[in-house]
């Protein structure tokens, strides 16, 4: 068994040997050194604690990375089919890009959970962790006979952590959900485009958010148990309500004043790209002297003191205006030329880059937005960096996503299975 009592689980996430991450001003980050074992060294400030992912496509196995990034040791039970993004393109050697960008620093399990003996695998796996992630519809894990109420019996000190569409009550909890769902429904479209012409994110981003949320109520989770002698507890959250609370501080200023009469406004677009000779540009100019500068770069000096544009809530109810007025002048500049002149008055204004131009931006580079591995299967593979840099316990990529099942053996080795028993459970089909 793994258990590990709440004070040894705060002594290993805080004061274990941490590693380096990267080094981020020699060039492109690459991943640590591995150890005698062959195997990243843990490092982080969740070290020594153990996450047991069950969870598929997007939002459960991205909250599952999160934390593998910063330092936990996190078992993948997948079915002997797979999780079903490991079908998407591109791929190599059986590797999928996508699959691989949302499952690194794990281990894979091969488990049938419809078996009396993958059950029993799971159950064990899950006596001896201080997470448990998955992102079933509600009332699937108790089906299974996996439902917190039970594990809790063996593992009093267990966060539950479930990730569904719409939560676990209320008169949508058993429908499906998908992120295009969840834009659909959330209201953002309509102000993205118009509710004539919604317009949608094109990025999985309600699940993206949902991961980071549920990242976020997983480690609350823990630090609960630390201050509370050891409990755990269940913690539930949605792709509807993780959305709602990303979007709505912004969303609900015509709405936030429910019994008094305020004035309302509209939908405003201020999201203008300008177009340049080799290019696009794009910024914002929220104070008088940003754009008192952005003028006398363009020579549209007369602007300053136009009354459309001569106060920061004046310029945001024309900034469709604003920005045509600068149309003529800079299409006769140059990106770099217009940028320097930006820099020099300190107005916020960037290139409207391609991915493959951001991944080579010096400040991308230099913060880790991208860590480049080396894989002896699968060679130089790229990923997205870290959100946070750590002065100590830094979060680091030890491992490449696990191809299906690559750890199975392993795993149950070390939960005490011998040869004999997974051997059987291999010929029965329990374990890929």
């Amino acid at each position: 068994m793994y258990y590990k009592s709440a004070s040894c689980i705060f002594l290993a996430s805080f004061c274990g040997q941490q590693t380096n991450a990267f080094t981020a001003d020699k060039g492109r980050p690459m991943m640590n050194e591995r150890n005698d074992s062959g195997r990243q060294a843990e490092s982080g400030p969740c070290a020594g604690l153990r996450v047991i992912e069950i969870s598929t496509m997007v939002s459960g196995p991205f909250a599952g990375q999160l934390l593998g990034d910063l330092g936990a040791e996190v078992i993948k039970i997948e079915t002997t089919s797979g999780d079903p993004m490991r079908a998407n393109q591109p791929s190599y050697d059986g590797m999928s890009a996508y699959f691989s960008l949302f499952n690194r620093n794990k281990q894979s399990i091969c488990v049938d959970l419809k078996s009396e003996e993958g059950r029993s695998i799971a159950a064990d796996l899950i006596a001896g962790a201080d997470v448990v992630l998955e992102n079933f519809r509600p009332g699937t894990m108790e089906r299974l006979g996996l439902g917190y109420e039970t594990l809790r019996k063996d593992n009093p000190g267990l966060i539950y952590a479930g990730l569904s569409g719409f939560g676990t009550d209320g008169p949508y909890k058993d429908k499906p959900a998908y992120d295009h769902v969840i834009q659909a429904m959330s209201g953002a479209m309509s102000v993205m485009g118009s509710p004539d012409n919604p317009v949608p994110i094109h990025h999985i981003i309600a699940d993206k958010v949902a991961s980071i949320m549920t990242c976020n109520a997983i480690l609350a989770a823990l630090l609960h148990r630390e201050r509370s002698g050891g409990a755990g507890q269940k913690v539930s959250t949605s792709l509807m309500k993780a959305y709602a609370a990303f979007l709505m501080p912004d969303l609900l200023n015509n709405h936030m004043f429910q019994t008094k009469e305020v004035h309302k406004i509209p939908n405003i677009k201020i999201h203008h790209p300008l177009r340049v000779k080799d290019g696009s540009v794009m910024g914002h100019v929220q104070l008088d002297h940003q754009f008192q500068a952005l003028c006398k770069i363009f020579g549209r000096e007369d602007l300053i003191e136009d009354k459309r544009y001569n106060s920061p809530w004046a310029r945001i109810v024309n900034y469709a205006d604003f920005w045509k007025e600068l149309e003529e002048p800079a299409s006769r500049m140059m990106k770099a030329e217009l940028i320097a002149l930006a820099d020099e008055h300190g107005i916020p204004l960037a290139p409207v880059n391609t991915v493959e131009e951001f991944m080579e931006d010096p400040q991308a580079v230099y913060s880790g937005c991208f860590i480049d591995t080396e894989d002896p299967e699968f060679g130089q593979m790229r990923t997205s960096g870290f959100f946070a840099d750590f002065e100590t316990s830094r979060p680091s990529v030890r491992m490449r996503a696990p191809k299906l099942g690559e750890h199975t053996r392993e795993v149950l080795e070390a939960l005490g299975r011998t040869e004999e028993q997974i051997e059987a459970a291999r010929k029965a089909g329990t374990i890929g």
